[in-house]
């Protein structure tokens, strides 16, 4: 029977002990996916495996010797980062997150760093990010010395879910939440995650090319969103393959 959704690694890995992070497109900011975007691309990460589902987007990219998928997981010393280049399809996000969560249990990583981004109209004061934990991870969040999500503002999306999975298998996962301008790619913001990253777990990435590249990755981010909306049906127009 044909499961929706498939990791499909390159060879043997063992995964206990390592740090899982991932981020998704959003309309705050396109916070994950800026700074996952970043993280890949900064550290010239190997791919070391894909996932693949049953409405895979109809999306490619040719990316120096082979092509680059729309779901990659990458690996660095003890972090893993699955970088979704597209959202996956919306009739399986559930099941994408699921999967995704219930692998990083099962596979006995220590922690799951997830980033999005929180509207910046419920910024106070010189707050630059806000988190968000499961019951496990609650302790985890408390080191990163910044304000909890307020109980009224919820998590939505691919991220929701994940947290959902991560809470009933009692497993330690947080959010990363900087405040990001609504409806516009905000690298800024993104910057401020990848620092939290760098800081806190010492991920070696820099964020100045992030800050500088601000009108570049504005410019990507808003193509790929147009393929993938002319992907799942949104027709042909203005595509040049």
């Amino acid at each position: 029977m044909w499961m929706n959704v498939k990791i499909h690694m390159k060879k043997e890995c063992r995964f206990e002990g390592c740090t899982f992070i991932t981020g998704f497109h959003s309309v705050i900011g396109e916070v994950g996916y800026i700074a996952v975007r970043h993280i890949v691309k900064s550290l010239d990460l190997e791919r070391l495996g894909v996932v693949e589902t049953k409405l895979l987007p109809p999306l490619v990219w040719f990316k120096g010797k082979c092509l680059a998928l729309p779901f990659e997981l990458f690996k660095y010393e003890n972090f893993v980062v699955l970088f979704p280049r597209v959202l996956p399809h919306a009739d399986e996000h559930k099941e994408f997150a699921f999967t995704l969560a219930k692998w990083v249990v099962r596979e006995k990583f220590s922690k799951a760093i997830l980033i999005g981004g929180l509207d910046s109209r419920f910024k106070q004061g010189s707050e630059s990010f806000r988190v968000v934990a499961t019951g496990a991870g609650y302790q985890e969040a408390l080191k990163l010395g910044a304000p909890f999500l307020d109980e009224e503002l919820g998590v939505f999306g691919p991220l929701a879910l994940m947290l959902a999975q991560f809470e009933l298998n009692d497993f330690p996962a947080v959010t990363i939440l900087p405040f990001a301008e609504r409806g516009r790619p905000d690298p800024r913001a993104a910057a401020v995650a990848v620092e939290v990253l760098k800081e806190k777990y010492g991920l070696p990435v820099e964020t100045e090319s992030l800050i500088q590249d601000a009108r570049e990755i504005e410019a990507e981010v808003e193509k790929i969103l147009k393929q993938q909306e002319r992907g799942f049906g949104g027709g042909e127009e203005g595509m040049y393959i």
